[in-house]
């Protein structure tokens, strides 16, 4: 008897997801222990991932391993969103103390670097921000951004230069 693989749409996969109750649960368990998310924060997580997954319309070979990615990347944006939500409640006025001088270099290139991104396209500031900022692979920026999956490693090359160029 031949094993074969069978690959699963994204939307089977889904539908699996919100089946399976074991698997829900070690991804909101993961979700806490990793990310430190709460049990609620995490559902609504899981159901942003199985929603995700229904949009999708793709084949995957790995489900659990596709679906656990896709999760693992909501948390990740959860927890970014979350930091940028404090940064919006803090008091500008206020003086921020910086106590050690590699801390202040780091505090200035990351403005001066905010700064080179308004600069640059919006096309480049999305495809940068997708690969390297939220982590996705050369083929979800590919999809995220409508650009053929052969011509991402260039575009992003393209983009550093620009970035260099404004740096520079």
């Amino acid at each position: 008897m031949e094993s074969e693989v069978s690959s699963l749409t994204s939307h089977e996969i889904a539908q699996a997801v919100a089946l399976d109750g074991e698997q829900r649960s070690r991804l909101v368990a993961y979700a806490r222990s990793h990310f430190g998310i709460g049990p609620d924060d995490a559902q609504d997580l899981l159901q942003e991932t199985a929603l995700e997954l229904l949009r999708q319309r793709i084949l995957v070979r790995s489900p659990r391993g596709f679906t656990f990615r896709v999760f693992h990347r909501r948390c990740c944006q959860f927890i970014r969103h979350r930091r940028e939500d404090r940064q919006v409640f803090t008091h500008p006025e206020e003086p921020v103390e910086v106590c050690d001088p590699a801390l202040a270099d780091t505090a200035d290139r990351h403005l001066t670097l905010r700064r080179v991104m308004d600069t640059i396209s919006s096309s480049c500031r999305k495809i940068l921000l997708a690969y390297y900022v939220e982590g996705r692979s050369l083929k979800e920026t590919a999809q995220a951004i409508p650009l053929p999956y052969p011509g991402v490693w260039n575009t992003i090359n393209r983009c550093l230069r620009r970035l260099r160029a404004c740096l520079a």
